[in-house]
């Protein structure tokens, strides 16, 4: 089965398009599964209302759960990836609430040899609505994981996403700095997609994005007190073009 994991938190008018992209992929058996982290707009009631995709007599989803326990963005990826990676899926295509994904996307991901491989995240001015087929898409070792997909062995030898970066914030940069421990080599493949960045801390009341801002700020101390550099410095870029 070809999963599709997509936290969300009051970002219905995104969340829309995203889930339609979703479904609208070519690679066949795709199970869109979209975790509400707490939406008060709508979201639920909109996803329980939308009709099942059925393939070969299998209910295909949307899939619906509702976590507001979850303190962060990392505990909610742990959560999905662990129960689908436990139940023997081999990879899983983690996706933010503020993207549309081209429906070959996917497909395009699942072909790269590499363990960990992201699309490249563009704006609306550099957005195609309908991409031309690219058999052999550039690749860079710099990944957005606003798109990635994972699979199980990569999850097996890095362990989860580290839960004491809180709400949301530079949990991806420290994934990536693991990866690189481990010998692992994420990858950037020119595919791109329509994102709408940061929506939900843009969208929120003011005193969410004061603590969400607050928050961000604590955990680029912990990474820094963690790592022993900072986001961005030629240290950290060091650090990525040693030899693993």
């Amino acid at each position: 089965m070809n999963w599709i994991v997509c936290p969300t938190d009051n970002l219905l008018t995104y969340l829309k398009p995203a889930v339609a992209s979703f479904r609208a992929q070519d690679i066949g058996e795709v199970a869109v599964w979209v975790i509400d982290r707490g939406s008060t707009d709508g979201t639920l009631e909109w996803l329980n209302s939308l009709s099942w995709d059925v393939q070969d007599g299998v209910k295909l989803g949307p899939w619906v759960s509702h976590w507001p326990d979850m303190l962060s963005l990392a505990a909610t990826w742990n959560r999905a990836l662990s129960q689908l990676f436990n139940r023997g899926e081999e990879h899983v295509l983690v996706a933010n609430n503020d993207i549309e994904l081209h429906f070959d996307a996917y497909r395009k991901l699942l072909a790269d040899p590499a363990g960990f491989v992201t699309c490249v995240g563009v704006g609306a001015d550099q957005w195609v609505k309908n991409s031309k087929e690219n058999i052999n898409p550039n690749r860079r070792p710099h990944p957005d994981f606003s798109c990635f997909l994972i699979r199980r062995w990569v999850w097996e030898k890095v362990g989860p996403f580290d839960e004491n970066y809180k709400i949301a914030f530079f949990e991806d940069n420290d994934y990536h700095c693991r990866m690189r421990q481990a010998g692992i080599e994420a990858m950037c493949l020119d595919i791109p997609f329509l994102h709408h960045a940061s929506m939900t801390i843009k969208t929120a009341p003011r005193w969410r994005q004061n603590e969400i801002s607050r928050q961000a700020e604590a955990n680029r101390e912990y990474f820094y007190k963690k790592w022993g550099f900072r986001i961005g410095s030629p240290e950290y870029e060091e650090f990525f073009q040693t030899r693993a």
